[in-house]
């Protein structure tokens, strides 16, 4: 059914030019994210060498400003449409946009990616780039965030949680844009589930933000947004109605010479018109001498969850979030140096908490994430490749609670004793034994290192290989005591890799 739905979509699209399906991606993987562990050895479970792969083949300073693994295949339909209207510096564009993703199992998705109506007026004597405009997106605004690197971006569909992504979360932006400064302001909506009334409600977002080209080489921007989230449902159980409340800020400063300040591939629009040509991932280019980017971002939200020392109460909850990086070209060499800082209640935001609408317990010790991780890779014109090598060290977040947690428990239920237990990422969780040594396990900072190698043989197809090596003492599988009751065991905290990809990218 999907594949007729498809073929009818894009049946209709006449008119049409050839890149009708644009930014796509197919990747032909053969991989192995641990060659030292068989299937069943680990959490999670590392089958052997396989033919595709996915974020379980990635290190943490991998895919920083974009939200897929780099293995998928996939494409975006865009159909596409821009005509001046029937008044004076006025120009009407629609773009239905459509995210084709295929599985290594067979399936297919085909998701809404940010299809948009826009108006955009242009005042006489304004320059090409510059107006004023309103887009509408009447499915998804996913792609219309807060923040600046993709990790720490917020706002998204999941801002409402998971309880409305995946119904669609329209919304609307207005902005304005001169030669040298822009401002905008929009907002969301989305239907959730009232636990109280057991009918859905309708929830806002309202964002905002600017920025500022100071000095040709120095942008500073900044923007936030407030968001109602709904009850909270361990609450709304009890008759108690308890609103869940988010806002935040986030701001970002660049210095740049000789490079554009540029932005994830995932927060743009698609178009698809033949007089603006765009491409999406033209090869590298080496014009030489030096250029670079720096850029310092930083985040702080709060949100209101369940209080779980006071019976029927809130309190608010701060996340923050910090992101340095910094890019360089040297003739033929690259750098990059990267490094993070994320609050656990900042990866936990849009859940939101752990356990779910609760904050944690007075007492509980909480540790951020925080790494750093450096690169660097040579570029070989006359064979057309690029070999290049990065080292990351990241001390994982994690969180130890005196007490039992509110619709959950610390350890969970079966396991004694209270644990540390490292969240690697949103709901991503790894729950250490109770002693090492004589006392309390504690997360042990994590090292990566990877060798890489990138050999293009076109314009449109490369062959990239990666061999990564990991030393992770936090991973843990659950094992059976004498009393049959599982347990989490330290694993062998080594890991050897390899992803091999044939890719073609237009």
């Amino acid at each position: 059914m999907q594949t007729l739905a498809l073929m009818g979509l894009t049946a209709l699209s006449a008119p049409a030019w050839a890149g009708d399906f644009v930014d796509t991606r197919l990747s032909f993987v053969f991989a192995d994210d641990n060659v030292l562990a068989g299937a069943g050895e680990t959490t999670p479970n590392s089958p052997n060498a396989r033919f595709g792969a996915g974020n379980q083949n990635t290190q943490f300073y991998d895919n920083f400003n974009t939200k897929f693994s780099g293995f998928e295949s996939l494409s975006n339909i865009v159909l596409y449409k821009r005509m001046p209207a029937f008044f004076e510096g006025l120009t009407t564009e629609a773009a239905l946009t459509l995210l084709v993703l295929e599985r290594p199992s067979g399936g297919v998705d085909i998701l809404d990616n940010s299809s948009y109506v826009r108006l955009n007026y242009q005042p006489p004597g304004w320059g090409e780039k510059e107006g004023l405009s309103l887009t509408g997106f009447p499915v998804s605004a996913d792609r219309f965030r807060l923040g600046y690197a993709y990790r720490i971006s917020w706002g998204g569909s999941p801002i409402f949680t998971n309880r409305a992504a995946a119904a669609g979360v329209p919304g609307a932006k207005l902005q304005l844009t001169r030669d040298r400064w822009y401002a905008y302001l929009g907002g969301k909506t989305a239907l959730v589930l009232n636990d109280l009334v057991l009918e859905q409600e309708t929830l806002y977002g309202v964002m905002g933000g600017a920025g500022w080209d100071i000095l040709e080489t120095l942008r500073v921007e900044a923007g936030g947004g407030f968001f109602q989230k709904g009850i909270v449902p361990g609450l709304a159980n009890q008759g108690i109605e308890a609103n869940v409340n988010a806002a935040g800020v986030s701001g970002q400063i660049v210095y740049h010479v000789g490079v554009p300040v540029g932005t994830s591939i995932d927060f743009r629009l698609y178009k698809n018109d033949p007089e603006i040509y765009q491409r999406f991932f033209a090869p590298e280019q080496y014009p030489g001498g030096l250029s670079y980017s720096v850029s310092l971002e930083g985040s702080y939200l709060t949100q209101t969850l369940q209080d779980p020392d006071t019976f029927g109460a809130t309190k608010p909850q701060g996340a923050t979030a910090l992101a340095l990086q910094g890019r360089a070209k040297l003739n033929l060499w690259r750098f990059n140096v990267l490094a993070l800082y994320r609050s656990l209640s900042f990866i936990q935001f849009d859940v939101p908490g752990f356990p779910p609408f609760q904050d944690f317990p007075t007492g509980t010790e909480l540790k951020p994430e925080m790494f750093v991780a450096v690169g660097a890779d040579y570029h070989l014109p006359n064979l057309h490749l690029t070999p290049g090598f990065i080292l990351g060290v990241q001390q994982p977040a994690s969180f130890r609670s005196p007490q039992p947690l509110i619709g959950g428990s610390n350890p969970p239920l079966g396991i004694s004793g209270t644990r540390t237990v490292v969240v690697r990422d949103a709901n991503q969780l790894s729950i250490l034994p109770s002693t090492c040594g004589s006392g309390v396990c504690e997360a042990e900072p994590i090292i990566s290192a990877k060798a890489t190698f990138r050999w293009d043989l076109s314009e449109s197809v490369a062959a990239v290989g990666e061999v990564y090596y990991t030393y992770d003492t936090n991973r843990t599988t659950f094992e059976d005591d004498v009393t049959g009751i599982a347990q989490p065991n330290f694993e062998k905290p080594h890991a050897l890799g390899f992803n091999t990809l044939l890719q073609a990218r237009f």
